[in-house]
């Protein structure tokens, strides 16, 4: 192998290196205790957010922030598993989409079941997934809120 083929590959194996080195972690983390409960799509200690599923136990209502989204409409359709519901959106900080329902409504249970849930507000659809690995902890959160 030349001299030149040698640093071709490895510079490209640097740069490989270097991309994934600064390529995010995506998560699912579960906060307990204090008060609110929250299930957040996070890179892990940063302020990274993709979305939030949040109660306070007792209070029989489950919010859902969606990061990174400009409302389009004062309205959202959330569906999940061939379930649907009309909210308004809850006023939030920055460009979030933000929607409640009722913890015994059927689209918490869909969603529980599938771990899915869409957003469509304004022409716009945004989904929420929790990766099979992580739907324990979203039954933990939804089992919390009910206390």
């Amino acid at each position: 192998m030349g001299q030149a083929t040698t640093a071709v590959l490895t510079a490209a194996l640097l740069a490989i290196a270097n991309a994934a080195g600064t390529q995010s972690v995506w998560t699912w983390t579960l906060y307990e205790g204090g008060g609110a409960i929250t299930l957040a799509h996070e890179v892990p200690e940063t302020d990274r957010l993709r979305a939030t599923l949040e109660c306070t136990p007792g209070q029989n209502r489950l919010a859902m922030t969606v990061y990174g989204v400009r409302p389009a409409a004062p309205f959202v359709t959330l569906s999940a598993g061939g379930t649907s519901a009309t909210a308004q959106l809850e006023t939030v900080r920055g460009e979030a989409l933000r929607a409640a329902m009722a913890l015994d409504h059927p689209l918490v249970t869909a969603l529980v079941a599938e771990g899915q849930i869409t957003l469509d507000s304004g022409g716009r659809s945004e989904v929420v997934h929790v990766p099979r690995p992580h739907l324990a902890k979203l039954r933990r959160l939804v089992e919390l809120c009910a206390l």
